[in-house]
């Protein structure tokens, strides 16, 4: 690493003052010796006059006058106040005028680019130095030789002129020649802001310097991070540079914990570094656990040895991803970085640095915890991470990217320097930016409604006029010229924009990367490129900026390629435009169509939307059933058409240590409040991610009343998952009216940055929906509606269907219940599994462990057993989408009174059953492949009456947690 010292930029008003003249000395003339008439006294006298005269000579010889020097040696300029600079051959020297040292004096020499080149010079240092040059370096500058005398001043201000015949000053750089290290290494400098020069202040003078230009990389570098739940593909693995497989993060002792993503090779032709974070979902960050270590020097030392010794287990290096830390810990992290560079220096180990980008504050760059010169000068790698707003990549010495990169190569040696870049679409929307995949990009288009005159039976007569449109929002598209990234507005029936979507495709990816090339910048880092909704373009296009191949440019105009589709054939494809609306006559043999659309541009990117079902029959004398729809080749079914369910799950052990399986799975907790500490101290210990609180919707309320909600909960460092019911009462009033007001509402809440929404709870029970209007269909016109404004808002959070009760009773009680089988039956029918990302799901009633599939004694109805819950629900969805238990619980009355007879069947379940049985359901979930999140019926709950919540809660009467003990076990 460099051991070149803090440097910062000359102020525009600091003016070098005239070099002073050399000072000339003169020798004392010698005193005359007095007359004296005799030899007794003149004897003395003149060997007395040779002493002086002996000892005058010699100290002009010595400091401070060293007279030989001056004659004959290195002629030194004293710089003081009144003469604080020294120039040569376009070098200027200068010093504060406030603090010149003392008795310093500066001589420079400068050798001609040819001479240093072709080796002409005597001087011994230029043959070492010329062979060290990089090859990335060319010489654009004489080179300077400094000499200094005295005692130099904290600081010491270097201006170069920049020669007329150089290109752009953009790919200047200063660089000292270090002759102990026999390397040419970085200074930090930045251009001037009038005149024509690169201006640097040093503390270590160099015993050289020279202006070189910087050439580009031949091939950038191009660094993936593969999180614990994504695969490495071919593909990928191919086109990187560095792979930094995540998921170790630091802990309060300094240790590491967690366990790498898989899929890497330590042989193959990328670099590994592991990359430590303080995160495992970058909206809920650590940074505590890192300020107690960084403030604690031990302790640091402690994480350092850690680091080093984990590194040095077959990795090329380790990567440091430490967000949001408090700008009062900058010095710590400096001094823990530059500790941590030496360590994997000795092991011959690279170091990266991933640090946020600098903001422009008052005319100045701001970069918080982190000093980017400090950090570049001890690492390897300084990846930046630039913010996802497509604008700010314009090109312009005042646009956002380029301004801050123009000073950022100022600091850092730019070949160490990435920039962190997002390959998914952008929805910007009233709630903020949002990364979203290509395909979900496209979504607000909606899906495809057909208008066409039926029979009695539901069916249309051959010759009938069919009309088919997208059912979502009008769309503008666009292209920003200024980015070379495609757009879509979205707008709603009152034309107001309801979204605008950036398209990341690959022209518009490449447009980014190339911002590296002006400034010869290192390459590119990613930490979504294994996202599985990517537009088709992005990874050739990556493949190609690393090549430096131009990319095809294409004008990727969308329109709608509208397929009408038999079994097994295509009867007719056509394109319009992307708010065309579709008319067509089938005239075809009797049949079930699909009325199937595809989202597509000239380079053959499509993106399929939701088709409709059309059945197409001539008049018989009996009326003909409606059919169900044939399936057709489309990605994208015409309906949702339900494949028959895989085998019932295998009956699994009980956990051990390690049994809760990390990967897409996650657990946590419904909980009372997201500002308990007395909560989120029990789930951390049961190792839980999720807290979950239910809100009641009503008329008018605001969205901003959950704000609190979420940031409690994320600032205590869980993901949160907000479950919204109306009330029964204003839905059978309002209907329709209604639904879209709730809709409406479940948007704003989502621009609020909830991780996932549960839109409504147990709709198959008149506690919870209008007594005879129980419908899996109705709900489902609800689900879509809430979809599409939660997406709309913040296509990042994860819709939830809403759970239903699982009952039997329907037959009991005709209009109040529907069986849960049946209700998701009628959903799915509806189409409501294409607006959900998973399917809501409660457990609450099971007496036996959840490895059972037998014994309850009640009888053996599937929702007495969890795998007969999750192999029911699976069937019914046909694993289109995963499972969430929004609910799970187990009742016990230990430590209260008897339960109420309407709970009496839990009466025997004991607290350790209670505690097991919710780590077993937790790693069975996990392991299932089937489950997405269990949330646990709960976790602080106290209330124990006719509703005994509290018999369900993780955290008992006396206040132990026995099943966080037994979960925590089972990790």
């Amino acid at each position: 690493m460099s051991d070149i010292s803090e440097v910062t930029e000359v102020k525009e008003d600091t003016q070098p003052v005239p070099p002073p003249q050399p000072t000339h000395y003169e020798a004392p003339s010698g005193v005359p010796p007095r007359r004296s008439g005799g030899c007794g006294c003149w004897i003395p006298a003149l060997l007395t006059l040779m002493v002086v005269g002996i000892l005058v000579v010699v100290g002009l010889f010595l400091p401070p006058v060293d007279l030989w020097n001056r004659l004959f040696g290195e002629q030194y300029a004293i710089l003081s106040a009144e003469a604080n600079a020294i120039a040569d051959n376009g070098l200027t020297l200068a010093v504060d005028p406030a603090s010149p040292g003392q008795n310093f004096g500066v001589a420079l020499q400068s050798v001609p680019v040819n001479t240093f080149l072709t080796g002409n010079s005597q001087a011994e240092w230029i043959p070492a130095a010329r062979a060290a040059v990089p090859p990335n370096l060319a010489l654009q500058s004489p080179v300077y030789a400094v000499r200094t005398t005295g005692t130099a001043p904290q600081a010491v201000t270097l201006e170069v002129a920049v020669p007329g015949n150089v290109g752009s000053a953009d790919l200047l750089s200063l660089y000292g020649w270090n002759s102990e290290a026999g390397a040419w290494r970085f200074l930090p400098s930045h251009k001037a802001t009038t005149g024509n020069s690169i201006n640097a202040t040093v503390t270590d003078l160099p015993d050289q310097v020279a202006l070189f230009q910087v050439a580009p990389p031949q091939q950038p570098t191009v660094l993936v991070t593969v999180d614990v739940v994504q695969n490495l593909s071919t593909d990928v693995a191919q086109m990187a540079t560095i792979i930094t497989p995540a998921g170790l993060q630091p802990t309060l002792q300094g240790t590491l914990t967690g366990s790498l993503a898989a899929g890497f090779d330590l042989n193959s032709g990328y670099l590994v570094l592991p990359v430590v974070r303080n995160f495992t979902d970058p909206r809920a960050l650590d940074p505590e656990t890192v300020t107690s270590i960084l403030s604690n020097r031990s302790l640091r030392s402690e994480h350092v040895a850690q680091l080093a010794s984990f590194a040095g287990t077959g990795f090329d290096g380790i990567l440091i991803d430490y967000r949001d830390l408090p700008v009062e810990q900058r010095a710590n992290f400096t001094a823990f970085i530059r500790e941590l560079g030496a360590a994997m220096d000795n092991l011959g180990l690279s170091l990266g640095v991933v640090v946020p980008a600098a903001e422009s504050v008052e005319g100045r760059w701001d970069t918080g915890a982190y000093d980017w010169r400090a950090l570049g000068q001890a690492a390897d790698i300084l990846q930046i991470n630039l913010g996802i707003d497509p604008t700010t990549f314009a090109p312009g010495p005042d646009q956002p990217v380029e301004a801050m990169l123009r000073w950022a190569i100022g600091e850092v040696e730019r070949n160490k320097i990435l920039i962190g870049l997002t390959a998914r679409s952008i929805r910007q929307s009233p709630g903020g930016l949002t990364p979203i995949g290509y395909a979900e990009a496209l979504a607000g288009l909606g899906n495809v409604e057909i208008e066409a005159e039926t029979t009695e039976a539901g069916t249309i007569l051959p010759g009938t006029e069919i009309t088919a449109r997208l059912d979502g929002f009008q769309a503008v598209a666009n292209r920003d010229a200024n980015t070379n990234t495609p757009l879509i507005e979205y707008r709603d029936e009152n034309d107001n924009l309801a979204a605008t979507i950036w398209l990341t495709t690959g022209d518009a990816l490449r447009f980014r990367m190339d911002r590296t090339v002006p400034f010869a910048i290192g390459g590119v880092a990613f930490t979504d490129l294994l996202a599985s909704d990517l537009a088709g373009d992005v990874l050739p296009a990556i493949m190609n900026y690393k090549l430096q191949i131009p990319s095809p440019s294409t004008e990727k105009n969308l329109a709608l390629r509208w397929r009408i589709e038999s079994a097994g054939n295509v009867v007719d494809e056509i394109t319009t435009g992307l708010n065309e609306t579709l008319v067509v006559t089938l005239d075809a043999p009797d049949g079930n169509y699909a009325v199937n659309v595809e989202v597509v541009d000239e380079a053959s990117e499509s993106v399929p939307r939701g088709g409709q079902a059309v059945a197409l029959y001539a008049p018989t004398r009996t009326p003909t059933p409606v059919p169900t729809a044939t399936p057709t080749p489309s990605p994208t079914p015409t309906q949702q058409v339900v494949a028959a369910a895989p085998p019932p799950s295998a009956p699994v052990a009980a956990p051990g240590a390690g049994s809760i399986a990390v990967g897409s799975f996650e657990y946590g907790g419904h909980v009372t409040s997201t500002s308990s500490e007395r909560a989120a101290g029990a789930m951390r210990q049961a190792g839980m991610t999720w807290m979950k609180v239910q809100v009641r919707y009503s008329p008018g309320m605001g969205a901003g009343s959950v704000s609190g909600i979420i940031n409690d909960a994320k600032g205590r460092g869980f993901k949160v998952l907000i479950a919204v019911v109306g009330n029964p009462g204003d839905l059978a009033s309002g209907g329709t009216g209604y639904m879209d007001q709730f809709a409406s509402f479940l948007g704003g809440v989502a621009g609020q940055g909830p991780d996932a929404i549960e839109v409504w709870n147990e709709p198959n029970i008149d506690r919870e929906w209008p007594r005879g209007q129980i419908s899996g269909a109705t709900y489902a016109d609800l689900l879509r509606r809430s979809y599409q404004a939660i997406k709309g808002a913040n296509g990042s959070v994860m819709v939830i269907s809403g759970a239903p009760a699982p009952t039997g009773a329907e037959a009991a009680f005709p209009g109040q219940v529907m069986n849960d089988d049946n209700w998701i039956r009628q959903m799915v029918d509806a189409g409501g599994l294409q607006y959900m990302d998973c399917l809501g799901a409660h457990y609450n009633e099971g007496i036996v462990g959840p490895t059972a599939r037998g014994g309850d004694p009640r009888d053996n109805y599937y929702t007495r057993y969890f795998f007969g819950m999750v192999d029911t629900y699976w069937g019914l969805i046909g694993g289109q989408k995963p499972i969430c238990f929004t609910e799970l619980g187990y009742l016990t009355s230990a430590g209260y009174p008897p339960l109420p007879g309407f709970f009496s069947w839990a009466q025997n379940v004991t607290l350790e059953q209670h505690a097991s049985w919710l780590a077993e359901a937790a790693a069975l979930a996990s392991q299932s492949g089937k489950v997405r999140l269990m949330i646990v019926w709960n976790v602080d709950f106290t209330v124990y009456g006719s509703d005994p919540q509290a018999g369900y809660a993780m955290i008992r009467a006396d206040g132990s947690c026995p099943a966080c003990n037994a979960m925590a076990a089972a990790r």
